[in-house]
């Protein structure tokens, strides 16, 4: 791993920290390049039940892409470049952005393929990449009109505007906007929620509203029953039901 990627694991959560200050955490093509066997390697870790990524310094979770990169790239690069933040998408574990300060290009892009968006009031949102003569090209079109609508996607992208964490989760593109202060906790508290839940119930529940919000109605009712039958056989949904019937604390193995 980079000097500006680390891993860090406290029980059953993991944390990701973006770390390049100087750079307002900016990523790099190497940085990039690392979170497809990074994610791999969390979601293949059974101790591992939450993955939160989250930007060092206080000022930015990642102010985007390093600019000073892009003229290096040819075309079939870019595509390849395109798809290394869908990772946090195709993670089955839930995956919180912890977002403080400036998330923009880039760094809105690897947070809209999180599952939930936590954010101080200070945190500000944008896709500046219209004014440098380019467009979102790492998820940050589809997943950010399928969150907000078309109406205020165009609004958003076409002009390049920056908007603030309570606008931004009116709108629906974050989670939660939780004042400065309390980020850690509001982070903790879902993070300690998530992790006391069945993991493959949430793995299969991820699949599920991920690969049905997409399909026509009858297609996604399948997958779902089919999910849910599925689960009938693993050992966490014998011990859900036993656990809830006999009034006490379940014990899930992820199995």
């Amino acid at each position: 791993m980079s000097e500006f990627l680390r891993v860090e694991r406290k029980g059953a959560i993991a944390t990701v920290w973006i770390d390049r200050q100087a750079k307002m955490n900016t990523m790099t093509v190497a940085m990039r390049n690392e979170f497809p066997a990074m994610f791999m390697g969390l979601d293949g870790d059974d101790a591992v039940r939450v993955v939160v990524i989250r930007g060092a310094g206080g000022k930015a979770f990642s102010a985007g892409g390093d600019v000073a990169e892009f003229l290096t790239l040819a075309p079939a690069d870019l595509e390849l470049w395109g798809d290394t933040l869908t990772w946090a998408e195709r993670c089955r574990k839930p995956v919180i952005a912890a977002i403080d300060g400036y998330a923009m290009g880039a760094g809105l892009e690897l947070a809209l393929a999180c599952d939930f968006r936590i954010a101080t009031r200070r945190s500000e949102f944008a896709f500046p990449e219209v004014r440098l003569g380019m467009i979102p090209g790492s998820g940050g079109t589809q997943r950010a009109i399928r969150l907000i609508g078309m109406t205020r996607g165009k609004l958003f992208m076409m002009t390049g505007q920056r908007i603030p964490a309570e606008r931004a989760e009116a709108w629906g593109l974050i989670t939660q906007c939780v004042a400065d202060d309390t980020l850690d906790s509001a982070v903790d508290a879902l993070a300690g929620d998530l992790a006391e839940r069945a993991p493959l119930a949430l793995r299969t529940l991820k699949t599920v509203l991920n690969r049905g919000a997409d399909a026509p109605l009858e297609t996604a009712l399948e997958l779902e029953r089919k999910a849910y039958a599925w689960l009938r056989s693993t050992h966490d949904y014998e011990e859900g039901v036993k656990s809830f019937v006999e009034k006490r604390p379940p014990r899930y193995r992820g199995r």
